[in-house]
C-alpha cells in the first residue's frame, strides 16, 4: 500500500509539473522563438518539447521544432552529409506531425516542403525529381493559406516565396520534366518569387543573396547583362547586411563566392554545389 501511495504521489507531482497555465506556455513559446532567432536551436527545442508535454496539440510548437532541425542541418558543413540529412528528415517528420494535429496551420506545410527539398539537395536533384511536385504543392499551399507569422527577421510568407524562388531555379526547365513530373523550373517565376520575398522582408542576408543568385542564373542562361549586373548588386547588398547567426555568416561568405564566380549561381545551395546545364535542353 505504501508503494502504491508513493507511486501515486510521484505521478501527481509529474502531472503537476506539466500543468502549465496558458500564459506560462505562451511565454515559453515566445522564449523559444526568441532564442532560435539568435541561433540557439538546441535550447529552443528543449523548451518546445516541454511545451508539447504540457500541451500535445499546441499549434506552433511542432513547426517551430521542425524549423530548428532545419536550421541545425543548415549549419553543418557539406562533409557531414548523413548528419545534415538526419536533421532534414526530422524537420519533415515534425512538420508532418504538426499537420496531422493542426491541419489549418500553414507553417506545417511549409516545413514539410523545406524538409523534403533539403533532403533532395543532399541526395542530389537528379536523384530526387520525383519529389518536386509534392514540394511545389506544399509551398504553394502555404501561400494560399495566407500565413501571418512575421517577426523583424522572419516571415512564413516571405520564406515561402524565397523557397519557391530556389525551387524554380534548381528544378530543370525542360518540357520532359513537365511531362514526367508535372512541374518544371522557370527562371521568370524564380525571380518573381524572390522579388516578393525581399519586398516582404527586406535587408536580410538570405533573401538578398537568393535574389542576386536568381538574377545571375537567369542572366547566365539568357545572356542578359542587365540581370547579371542587378544580381551582382544584390549579392553586394547581402554582404553588407547585418550578421546575427552562423547561417547569416555562411550566406555572407556564399554571396562573395558566387560574386567572385557567377557561373556557380544556377547550381548553388547552402547544402551543396551542383553541376547544372546553364542553357535548358
Amino acid at each position: 500500500m505504501k508503494k502504491f501511495w508513493l507511486l501515486s504521489a510521484m505521478v501527481m507531482v509529474a502531472v503537476a509539473a506539466w500543468a502549465l497555465t496558458p500564459q506560462e506556455i505562451s511565454s515559453m513559446v515566445a522564449n523559444a522563438d526568441s532564442i532560435q532567432d539568435k541561433g540557439d536551436y538546441i535550447g529552443s527545442n528543449k523548451i518546445l518539447l516541454d511545451v508539447l508535454k504540457a500541451d500535445p496539440n499546441h499549434k506552433q510548437a511542432y513547426w517551430m521544432v521542425a524549423r530548428n532541425y532545419y536550421n541545425l542541418g543548415e549549419e553543418l558543413p557539406e562533409a557531414q552529409e548523413s548528419s545534415k540529412l538526419d536533421s532534414y528528415v526530422k524537420c519533415e517528420d515534425w512538420a508532418r506531425k504538426g499537420a496531422a494535429k493542426n491541419p489549418e496551420v500553414a507553417e506545417n506545410y511549409f516545413y514539410i516542403a523545406v524538409g523534403m527539398s533539403s533532403e533532395a539537395l543532399v541526395k542530389g536533384i537528379a536523384k530526387s525529381l520525383g519529389l518536386a511536385k509534392g514540394i511545389e504543392d506544399n509551398y504553394l499551399k502555404t501561400l494560399a493559406m495566407h500565413p501571418t507569422y512575421k517577426t523583424a527577421t522572419d516571415s512564413t510568407e516571405a520564406d515561402a516565396h524565397f523557397a519557391l524562388c530556389q525551387f524554380y531555379r534548381k528544378v530543370p526547365e525542360t518540357i520532359v520534366m513537365k511531362w514526367v513530373f508535372k512541374t518544371q523550373g522557370d527562371m521568370d517565376k524564380a525571380v518573381e518569387h524572390c522579388r516578393a520575398a525581399v519586398k516582404i522582408l527586406p535587408d536580410t542576408i538570405d533573401k538578398d543573396k537568393e535574389m542576386g543568385i536568381a538574377l545571375i542564373c537567369r542572366g547566365n542562361r539568357r545572356g542578359s547583362q542587365k540581370d547579371l549586373a542587378e544580381g551582382k548588386q544584390w549579392l553586394k547588398k547581402a554582404m553588407s547586411d547585418k550578421v546575427e547567426t552562423k547561417i547569416d555568416q555562411i550566406d555572407k561568405d556564399d554571396s562573395k563566392k558566387v560574386l567572385d564566380n557567377p557561373k556557380l549561381a544556377c547550381g548553388y545551395s547552402r547544402v551543396k554545389q551542383e553541376e547544372v546545364t546553364e542553357v535548358p535542353k
